[in-house]
């Protein structure tokens, strides 16, 4: 395997499906997301309640929402396929393994009441902050066109982003060295950088592109003033290397994660899947999964 392909569909579903059967991909999943419940209940975190009526376990709906599920094969951790789609298919595909699944509009309310711990076992999986760290803005667009003024979820507005004028969010994560995403923050669509100040207040050695350049303690590239004057940063060319690491991250997360095209239709939902896909990449990224299963030493 190349270590320097990102994309999961690179160095997960394909290594997967050479190496070990695509069932055992499911169950190591399963097995971490269960083992990282029972450390947090050890622990004293409150776990969601269950939901009336509610026979499979939340271990089983994470571990389905987290994989995504095709009519022919498990391929892992949300490789753009639909969420309601895949889990549609797992009651039919994968009923030996899970025989006892709520609807889809439970299976959806179960992964908002948990929207906490998906963060919290996101953050887990990252290991906290670094010795450096790297910060974006990346826009979450819920609608295009004429549809944006009729968007009406709670503190959603109308942004610009890199196809245009868009009506949704934007998220602005912050990533260590290790190219986990360890703090975020989901903030209207016109927002700008210096909004998430208190976001990076406490940390140290954080690069920015030229829009963070009015936030105290960021590093970002030299930018010009009026009258052509260059203002120097004291930014180094391997800065510049390490900031664009991030839109790697961004790239995997639109293309592989779904970030760009969540369909929600509450705020506490977006907040989930925005949440759930963070998980995710973090666990691509960390390559837990790959241990277990014996892919990789």
């Amino acid at each position: 395997m190349q270590q320097d392909r990102e994309h999961p569909l690179y160095h997960l579903d394909a290594e997967t499906r050479k190496i070990a059967p695509s069932e055992l991909t499911l169950v190591a999943t399963y097995i971490w997301v269960d083992d990282e419940l029972k450390a947090l209940q050890a622990q004293g975190f409150k776990l969601p309640p269950k939901q009336k009526h509610q026979k499979a376990t939340l271990a089983e709906l994470l571990t389905l929402a987290i994989c995504k599920i095709r009519p022919s094969a498990v391929t892992l951790l949300l490789q753009g396929q639909d969420l309601a789609k895949g889990y549609l298919a797992a009651k039919t595909t994968l009923k030996a393994y899970f025989p006892s699944l709520p609807h889809l509009s439970r299976f959806y309310r179960v992964l908002q009441k948990a929207q906490g711990l998906l963060a919290h076992l996101a953050m887990r999986l990252s290991g906290g902050r670094g010795l450096l760290q790297v910060v974006d803005l990346k826009p979450i667009p819920l609608a295009h066109g004429h549809r944006v003024h009729g968007l009406s979820l709670p503190e959603a507005a109308v942004g610009v982003g890199p196809l245009g004028a868009f009506g949704g969010y934007v998220l602005m994560p912050v990533m260590n060295e290790r190219g986990l995403f360890f703090r975020w923050a989901i903030l209207p669509g016109n927002a700008r950088e210096t909004w998430g100040r208190e976001l990076l207040g406490d940390l140290p050695a954080v690069l920015g592109d030229r829009g963070f350049r009015w936030v105290q303690g960021i590093k970002t590239p030299p930018y010009r003033v009026r009258g052509g004057k260059v203002v120097e940063t004291g930014w180094k060319g391997w800065m510049g290397r390490v900031r664009n690491w991030i839109e790697t991250r961004f790239s995997v997360m639109v293309r592989s994660l779904g970030l760009h095209r969540i369909e929600v239709r509450s705020y506490w939902g977006l907040v989930a899947r925005v949440n759930l896909i963070l998980l995710v990449h973090n666990l691509i990224r960390s390559r837990v999964l790959l241990r277990m299963a014996g892919i990789e030493l």
